[in-house]
């Protein structure tokens, strides 16, 4: 089979993928919105006053569901190798390995760009039924900036790097990736933050932390007088050098995967 990319056979693939999955798709369209609505109306329905707590509600929300649906979505990528009555009309489809990976990684960009989208159209209706009831002289709801501090550090790094793990994971297991990816990832996670607390435990002995963010700062109370310590300069510059190469890492770590499945 040619291995050289062709884009014409490339579109070809992706027109295949969405004849047979645009229905689930549209389903899952529903579903969002749907879950949206349930989680923001209800949150805004009795605000008469600007708060920017408001804001903090939403980017956890935001964090909490693009997590979890995000994993969903990308622990179900290869699932069309699970099975071999699946996979081998799959695997042997006349594109290279590279056309059929890419396919599976432009449906998870494509994820990311719906899932705004519908977060951002429900986000905005309710913030227009708000601002129409708030005060003259208050300021007014905008939507939610996702480059700021709304959406807590901690699922920024989550979704970061979940998104191309459970990625991983669905190649990687034949039955249930999403339950077997999740364990492993849970597991790692715990084992993340024990090291993380342990470092700070030697680091400052004699003081409570609070709001630790995974090997970038925390927070302690000594005095009476709340202190913040974060990395900066080259250990900042090695933290998310890591970050960075542990997500591109996974990424290539699905590609070589799948490359042996098809083997």
């Amino acid at each position: 089979m040619n291995q050289t990319f062709d884009l014409r056979r490339f579109n070809l693939v992706l027109r295949l993928h969405f004849s047979e999955h645009l229905r689930t798709y549209l389903m899952g369209i529903g579903i969002l919105f749907g879950i949206w609505i349930i989680m923001l109306i209800p949150n805004i329905i009795h605000v008469t006053h600007f708060s920017e707590s408001l804001y903090r509600s939403h980017g956890t929300l935001f964090g909490f569901i693009f997590c979890g649906a995000g994993a969903w979505f990308a622990s179900e990528s290869f699932r069309v190798v699970g099975t071999p009555m699946r996979g081998i009309p799959f695997l042997t489809l006349p594109a290279s390995q590279f056309e059929k990976y890419l396919v599976a990684c432009l449906m998870l960009i494509l994820f990311v760009l719906v899932f705004l989208g519908v977060f951002y159209t429900v986000e905005g209706a309710a913030f227009s039924l708000v601002n129409a009831r708030l005060p003259q002289d208050e300021p007014r709801y905008h939507l939610l900036d996702l480059s700021g501090t709304a959406v807590p550090i901690e699922l920024q790094y989550v979704f970061i790097a979940g998104i191309p793990f459970f990625f991983l994971g669905s190649i990687y297991f034949s039955k249930v990736p999403f339950v077997k990816t999740g364990v492993i990832a849970f597991a790692l996670l715990f084992g993340i933050i024990f090291l993380n607390e342990f470092i700070i435990k030697q680091l400052f002995p004699s003081w409570e932390s609070y709001g630790a963010k995974p090997f970038r700062s925390v927070t302690f109370l000594q005095h009476r007088i709340w202190y913040d310590v974060a990395l900066s300069g080259t250990p900042k510059m090695i933290v998310d050098a890591f970050l960075i190469l542990t997500v591109a890492g996974l990424w290539v770590a699905t590609y070589i995967r799948f490359k042996e499945k098809e083997v």
